[in-house]
């Protein structure tokens, strides 16, 4: 029998049709205690595509819906994981099969089998780093300072990839100008760089 609550390798993924920049402005990002970032929204030209499109069906109780199967718990950017509850009735179904469900007709199968995993992981496009690079239109790691990285699912093979802040900076990577890092340490580092260097006697 699979958990009432899993954590599914949801991996989002198409060769094209990732829009980089919200069509609309001023996009809601709560439901309830729940915070939807972009590529995820919450409402029609919100979301990075359609897929990523998201159901605040009840804010007072943090109701986030990704269809009537199942529902979002959290969405963490920074490791690519998306915590899903699935419908208490269909927890003794073959999840392949709720997955096919999920997909709609004209979608790709963008899900990873979940045994693998206790979260669900996502990509952003079935692109290899490289290939994505080259359509800076539709290159989702808009933000300075943030990088690639491929998914790869242990049954599946390589699956696509998704965008993460570098080394030493945080925020949101699909967001212009949202990696930021942290400014003390390239000075504590000079600090002791510089007190390294010193002759022993002019140390204190």
């Amino acid at each position: 029998m699979l958990p009432l609550i899993t954590s599914v390798i949801l991996v989002f993924c198409m060769a094209t049709g990732y829009n980089p920049k919200p069509l609309k402005e001023d996009c809601s990002h709560q439901c309830g205690n729940i915070t939807v970032p972009f590529p995820f929204g919450l409402e029609e030209g919100c979301s990075a595509r359609r897929f990523f499109q998201l159901n605040c069906s009840d804010p007072a109780h943090s109701v986030l819906q990704y269809n009537d199967l199942f529902r979002v718990t959290n969405i963490n950017v920074t490791e690519g994981l998306v915590g899903i509850k699935i419908d208490s009735s269909l927890v003794d179904a073959q999840f392949s099969i709720i997955l096919k469900m999920m997909t709609p007709s004209k979608e790709p199968d963008l899900f990873v089998d979940p045994l693998e995993s206790a979260s669900f992981q996502w990509a952003v496009a079935n692109l290899t780093c490289q290939l994505a690079k080259q359509n800076a239109s539709g290159y989702a790691c808009v933000s300075n300072n943030s990088t690639c990285i491929s998914v790869i699912s242990s049954s599946e093979g390589y699956v696509g990839y998704r965008c993460k802040c570098s080394a030493g900076f945080e925020g949101n990577p699909y967001i212009k100008d949202d990696c930021h890092g942290n400014l003390s340490l390239p000075v504590i580092f000079s600090l002791c760089s510089r007190r390294s260097s010193l002759p022993a006697q002019g140390r204190r």
